[in-house]
């Protein structure tokens, strides 16, 4: 996508555009908001969606200028993408960063039957500690979660059915908040 022209055949892949809501009390969910024509090309760079996790395949997306933020997603091809930059490409185009990633469902708090939400994980490293005289490994991700969604540090919170410890809470981006979260298990 080198050249800053957009032909009008150009933009030929449909997209829904996604936004945050919260469809029934304790539920959020991605709802399509509207749909538009774009062109997009699946890059061989990462894309570094997370500042603490690992990042996740990057895809450059052309669309005419509309209104669109980085608290809304696309969803393409079956594939969800989570908005990291929008930048003015001139001439009524906006050019959209994207990381294709996977959403997993989520519970905050299941005991207390807490909101369910989507997610995005992602690793963060596997630790594994020899105590006497048990071994423990150490299972660590990073959630990251629409902006909406806030979980309290040291509570659980449920991960495609597996629960988890929230164990740091990064909330300084004005998009998305980032959980580091852990399992602890003997081996």
């Amino acid at each position: 996508m080198g050249a800053r022209y957009v032909g009008a055949g150009t933009l030929s892949e449909p997209v829904q555009i996604l936004t945050m809501q919260e469809t029934e009390p304790g539920r959020w969910q991605w709802v399509p908001s509207r749909k538009a024509w774009t062109q997009v090309e699946q890059t061989a760079k990462t894309n570094l969606f997370s500042r603490v996790g690992v990042g996740a395949r990057d895809a450059a997306v052309v669309l005419r200028r509309q209104p669109l933020t980085l608290h809304q997603a696309l969803s393409w091809k079956g594939q969800h993408l989570f908005l990291t930059a929008i930048t003015d490409r001139g001439r009524m185009h906006l050019d959209v960063k994207a990381a294709l990633v996977d959403l997993v469902e989520c519970q905050a708090d299941p005991v207390e039957d807490g909101p369910h939400f989507p997610g995005v994980l992602t690793e963060k490293y596997i630790k594994h500690e020899q105590l006497e005289p048990l071994a423990v490994n150490t299972t660590a991700f990073v959630l990251v979660t629409p902006k909406v969604i806030d979980l309290e540090e040291g509570r659980l919170v449920e991960v495609a059915g597996v629960p988890y410890e929230v164990q740091t809470a990064h909330r300084l981006d004005r998009y998305k908040n980032e959980f580091e979260i852990v399992r602890k298990g003997d081996l």
